[in-house]
């Protein structure tokens, strides 16, 4: 979402998790499978949730420039 000024809003924390520390890592899965990390998809993985971020919002940067996801969930 955009503000007034056209600043960019994260404004959906209905799955996020707040980790104590910088090194843990998270293992549950959920979200729209176009927008996952292949961590997060892939099975008895453990992931940073910052680089799984930071690729959903690549993606979510694809869509935006391109009209389409870059993969298919």
């Amino acid at each position: 979402m955009l503000d007034a000024s056209g600043n960019v809003k994260i404004v959906d924390f209905g799955v996020s998790k707040q980790l104590k520390y910088s090194s843990q890592t998270m293992d549950g899965q959920c979200g729209t499978p176009s927008y996952m990390a292949p961590e997060v998809i892939a099975k008895n993985s453990q992931y940073s949730g910052f680089k799984a971020d930071l690729w959903s919002a690549g993606v979510c940067l694809y869509k935006m420039l391109v009209g389409v996801e870059p993969f298919r969930g």
